[in-house]
């Protein structure tokens, strides 16, 4: 669910894929009907606890105009975006919750056009300035599906969060447009990026990649030499390459601490990334991060993206 919660704009279409999937709620995930945006004291309570319980949390997504049942995406209940506007929802926010939260959005969906069917996505982040205090003076964090109040010790926990760093894999890529082939291998620059998105620095970090069923059809070539990289072949077809930075990472700043070529077997470079599944950890100091996707969709994708036809390197003429 994170990929949706990271995504810059929503659609119709977007919406429409929760009830089609039947998409779960989570920590990060809330739906909620109509009726939960009612003009009455108790409504707004409720909202306040909920946006605050995420902003308390790790951050997520409320989906105002999805009915749930059992917790899954059931079906439209659609709000009245003329009695109901997104400016409503952001002042009953900055009413109801202490202290206000940086960087709330929300963004109106209208199906069809029609103000009628309204759907509003309500992204809340992982915020610094915790905890938030909702109307009914209480602290709420997420657990599960819900909203629930916060032990005394899990409130002063998060007073410290300023004082803390937090690193995200930022980026990721596969690029074949400086793609070497020589008498065994076709080299693919893989690289992946890593954020500090806090406001403190970092200087204790590191980046694992697990490549499985690997199948000894790919190894690596560091083009960085300013960085400690360890690469060992474990068991079952896995190779493992660890990547810790030599450099602090400041607030705001992103690093590329895997910069790497991916060397595939030259007979056949696709069947080389074929079921390959690859795994990346971040780990630093105060938390972690994780990344998981098939090479050969991301190889695929990447060609995609580049308008590149892959080109069947065991068919070259040498």
């Amino acid at each position: 669910m994170k990929s949706f919660y990271d995504k810059e704009d929503y659609t119709v279409e977007d919406i429409q894929s929760l009830i089609d999937n039947q998409v779960e709620e989570s920590i990060y995930l809330d739906f909620k009907s109509a009726g939960s945006l009612e003009k009455t004291d108790k409504k707004r309570m409720e909202l306040s606890k909920d946006v605050a319980s995420f902003a308390n949390s790790d951050g997520g997504i409320i989906v105002y105009g999805i009915k749930e049942e059992n917790h899954v995406a059931s079906e439209f209940s659609f709000i009245d975006g003329n009695e109901y506007t997104k400016e409503w929802i952001e002042q009953v926010i900055s009413s109801y919750v202490q202290r206000r939260i940086s960087d709330i959005k929300i963004f109106p969906i209208r199906f069809g056009g029609d103000l009628k069917k309204s759907v509003y996505v309500v992204k809340i982040p992982y915020s610094y300035d915790a905890p938030h205090l909702s109307k009914d003076n209480r602290y709420y964090k997420r657990y599960n599906f819900m909203s629930v109040p916060m032990e005394e010790y899990e409130v002063r926990q998060t007073y410290g969060r300023k004082s803390k760093s937090k690193l995200a894999i930022s980026q990721w890529y596969l690029n074949d447009k400086h793609q070497d082939v020589t008498e065994e291998w076709v080299k693919v620059h893989f690289a992946i990026q890593v954020q500090n998105i806090s406001n403190t620095y970092e200087k204790d970090y590191k980046v694992n990649v697990f490549m499985s069923n690997s199948n000894r059809l790919i190894t690596i070539e560091s083009l960085k030499t300013d960085t400690n990289y360890n690469y060992t072949n474990l068991k079952n077809g896995v190779w493992k390459l660890s990547v810790t930075s030599k450099e602090p990472l400041f607030p705001d700043e992103t690093s590329n601490v895997v910069h790497c070529k991916l060397l595939l077997d030259k007979t056949d470079p696709i069947a080389a990334m074929r079921g390959v599944t690859v795994d990346v950890q971040l780990l630093y100091s105060s938390g972690r991060d994780n990344l998981s996707f098939d090479l050969l969709e991301a190889y695929d994708e990447m060609q995609k993206r580049h308008s590149i036809e892959i080109e069947d390197v065991s068919k070259t003429k040498t």
